[in-house]
């Protein structure tokens, strides 16, 4: 049991550490939070809903909602997971409209039995122009082992109604 941990720890901070040379500069944070999923062996998928904090005192925070599909080994049950990453920007300019919606590849490693910790490093999104970066491990409830590759799509969440009573 200590050796697959072992093993997937050191591929998490590899996975980790991964980054382009282009990633750029930091414009943000991106917590996603999930309910979990059964996970089938070589694939998995969940929904996931998002929160973008853009850097900067006055600029308001963006909701995203998504599916995280994993390809690789992928074995057990997961519960609730929250996932935090930096997101780097390989060009920006302030005050310029950004959407992070679209889609991000990269590589996923986590490893659970009832608490774990997991990682995934992601680029993508319009023009490949974002690059997710964890910003701290992803902790989630389950039992699983986890190592494959990521795929994270995001949508623009539609703003909620507001709702009036007369």
């Amino acid at each position: 049991m200590k050796l697959p941990l072992t093993a997937a720890l050191g591929a998490l901070a590899l996975a980790a550490s991964i980054v382009p040379a282009s990633a750029g500069a930091k414009i943000g944070t991106l917590t996603c939070r999930s309910n979990g999923t059964i996970n089938q062996i070589v694939t998995s998928s969940e929904t996931v809903l998002c929160t973008y904090a853009p850097l900067g005192r006055w600029t308001p925070t963006e909701t995203y909602v998504g599916t995280l599909d994993t390809y690789g080994i992928d074995l057990g049950i997961t519960g609730r997971t929250r996932m935090v990453w930096s997101v780097l920007a390989a060009s920006f300019t302030e005050g310029e409209p950004q959407s992070l919606a679209g889609r991000y590849y990269g590589t996923s490693v986590d490893a659970s039995f009832a608490v774990g910790v997991g990682g995934k490093s992601l680029i993508g999104g319009p023009d490949r122009g974002f690059t997710l970066q964890p910003t701290s491990l992803q902790i989630q409830e389950g039992v699983n082992a986890t190592l494959g590759v990521a795929r994270l799509t995001l949508e623009e969440a539609a703003p909620a109604g507001a709702v009036y009573k007369p």
